[in-house]
């Protein structure tokens, strides 16, 4: 992208005369007969360099200097100051006091006015080039934190479903099992089971079963509360991790999700079937489990009970947990 230069003078023969000597360079001249139009073309363009008459009507060149540097916008564009007046040391200092980077003095020496110009075009290409490495970077690194992002959801997410995994639920059923018994809090553990999955798969084919798979995790996210964890345990398995919740609420909750699964037919283009689940649900106060397993344990030995008893049903842990 070529470089923006800004003429401003209130002479249409200099202005003619600055576009023929600029006729060659690498950059697109823009020219302006007044500082309020020059302050309105600076706000329209990224300026590389701004030759600036002094003496102009209504508003001079150090007027037009102040403004620019008043705007965060424009006060980072080099002026250079073009003038005719006398270079003495007063006016000088005035024209740096405005803003100005240099002077040049009428009539214009061509080779001085295009070395000088051909250092700000440097710069400004130095400038342009170093912003566009910075907003590689930015994006580099935004790309990496999101990747990072993905990369720690993959270590604790099942990959078809979507629920958490069986790794983290290890890492979380022993973060809240220590909790409760250092707070004296209580949480709970409901585990439950497609009941005749098997079925599903061999009628239907496993891509169907997939799509359950996915719509009972979506189902059980639906039906539990933002604090509840909810773990895909394996095959058709799930997991359910409720903390600071009684034996009582849990078993509200669990009836909750086995109504959500069991009221609506699982559709999947011309395939809709009805699957229950069977639920066993367990509690930190309530039956006292020893170590952290025991608590899945005691929620799996009463999915077992449920299955049992016939399927479709919620069903607390009655108290034995046999040893291993």
């Amino acid at each position: 992208m070529r470089p923006d230069i800004l003429v401003v003078d209130d002479r249409p023969a200099n202005l003619l005369a600055m576009n023929r000597l600029l006729a060659n360079i690498d950059a697109t001249v823009h020219t302006a007969s007044s500082g309020n139009e020059a302050l309105g073309l600076t706000l329209e363009h990224d300026f590389a360099l701004v030759l600036l008459d002094v003496q102009m009507p209504e508003m001079d060149g150090f007027e037009t200097a102040e403004l620019m540097r008043s705007n965060q916008e424009t006060s980072h564009v080099p002026i250079i100051f073009v003038t005719a007046v006398s270079m003495e040391q007063s006016h000088v200092f005035k024209g740096y006091r405005t803003g100005a980077v240099d002077y040049l003095l009428k009539p214009i020496v061509p080779e001085i006015l295009l070395s000088k110009i051909m250092v700000f075009l440097d710069l400004y290409r130095q400038k342009q080039e170093l912003r566009e490495t910075v907003r590689k970077l930015r994006e580099s690194q935004k790309t990496i934190e999101m990747q990072n992002i993905i990369l720690k959801r993959l270590t604790i997410q099942d990959d078809l479903t979507g629920a958490y995994n069986r790794r983290h639920l290890n890492k979380m059923l022993v973060q809240e099992f220590y909790r409760c018994r250092r707070y004296e809090g209580d949480f709970s553990c409901i585990m439950l089971d497609l009941d005749y999955f098997k079925n599903v798969n061999d009628t239907h084919g496993h891509q169907f079963g997939d799509f359950v798979l996915k719509e009972v995790a979506r189902r059980i996210t639906c039906s539990s509360r933002a604090s509840d964890l909810v773990f895909r345990f394996g095959g058709e398995e799930f997991v359910v991790l409720m903390p600071q919740t009684d034996i009582f609420g849990t078993m509200h909750a669990a009836e909750k999700i086995r109504l959500g699964c069991a009221s609506e037919k699982f559709k999947n283009g011309s395939i809709a079937v009805d699957v229950t689940i069977s639920i066993g649900v367990s509690s930190f106060r309530a039956h006292q489990p020893a170590k952290p397993d025991d608590l899945v344990n005691m929620a799996d030995k009463a999915l077992y009970d449920a299955k049992k008893s016939g399927r479709n049903r919620v069903v607390e842990f009655d108290g034995v947990l046999l040893e291993e």
